[in-house]
């Protein structure tokens, strides 16, 4: 195994592991990072492999229309929304689906997700997705994909979100402060049905300083950190860390 792919994969773990910890993932759920540049496969977290105790031997590799090289594990059955998100957006490469509770309460309450907290004030104009099965067929994942158009996140109404970015640190980030930012407007919603929203050039200036790739490196050290002394991530092999 190549040194990208052992350190891609081994990403896809922590990240994995990590959202496991923090209630973003629980026996369902994928992420998904494209293998290299220019190339059409990618890695996700084996089907039937546990998130709390996922290895880089359960990550599989899937070629573009989502079959895994030969021996290895199932992927899971929503590979298309990776497959079919990858074929319409080039600019990606890693994807989360989860199904994180706020956001997906504030689609069945049919709340938008407003940017009202500032590290996750990128949490404007999430399209909906209303198909609330599994995304299992391939005319599933490209209507998804299609809705999804330019955003960094789409929710699938009833059932979760799918957030979409450039790196595995950057999705898994991102997810992170989605979630508190619908947790916070949620909860404040019980207070104030009026309640404030950032809005006009307070917003625009607060997304710029809240959000850039060293925030999202110390949004994942500190997460990763915490799985370290928590034992999250616990069972890697020491080459692995």
């Amino acid at each position: 195994m190549s040194d990208e792919m052992a350190n891609r994969k081994l990403s896809l773990v922590k990240a994995i592991r990590m959202m496991e910890r923090v209630d973003l993932l629980d026996m369902n759920g994928h992420i998904s990072c494209r293998l290299a540049e220019g190339d059409s496969r990618f890695l996700i977290n084996a089907r039937a492999a546990s998130r709390a105790t996922l290895t880089t031997s359960d990550v599989v590799v899937c070629n573009a229309d989502g079959t895994p090289e030969p021996g290895g594990p199932e992927p899971p059955s929503e590979v298309y929304i990776h497959t079919e998100i990858y074929r319409q957006r080039p600019d990606v490469y890693a994807i989360v689906h989860n199904h994180p509770h706020w956001q997906t309460v504030l689609g069945i309450a049919d709340l938008p997700l407003k940017p009202v907290f500032s590290i996750g004030s990128f949490s404007q104009f999430v399209p909906y997705y209303e198909r609330s099965s599994l995304v299992n067929e391939r005319e599933m994942g490209e209507e998804l994909a299609r809705a999804l158009a330019g955003h960094r996140a789409i929710q699938i109404r009833h059932h979760g979100s799918v957030v979409v970015g450039g790196s595995v640190e950057e999705v898994f980030a991102t997810a992170v402060f989605m979630e508190e930012n619908a947790k916070k407007q949620y909860q404040t919603y019980l207070v104030n049905r009026n309640h404030h929203v950032l809005e006009g050039e307070n917003l625009k200036r607060t997304q710029e300083t809240n959000w850039s790739p060293k925030i999202v490196r110390k949004v994942w050290t500190y997460h990763e950190e915490k799985s370290l002394i928590s034992g999250h991530l616990n069972g890697l092999q020491a080459h692995e860390r």
